[in-house]
């Protein structure tokens, strides 16, 4: 998974944007049998990547 942030400061305040996931990577069938909870297959251990997409967010951060 590949993380960016970009952060502009001012005096009194900074202004950032950010992106998780850069490259939107996501992992296909990440629970096994997640249709029959208390079945037999059912397992969740072989989570082993980022099941949400690209991720943006902007930000203001205030010095006082």
């Amino acid at each position: 998974m590949t993380n960016m942030q970009i952060t502009r400061e001012f005096s009194n305040y900074d202004i950032y944007l950010g992106c998780e996931n850069l490259f939107d990577f996501k992992q296909e069938n990440p629970i096994i049998a997640a249709d029959d909870p208390f079945g037999e297959f059912f397992n969740i251990s072989n989570i082993w990547g980022p099941t949400r997409g690209r991720e943006i967010y902007l930000g203001l951060r205030l010095t006082l």
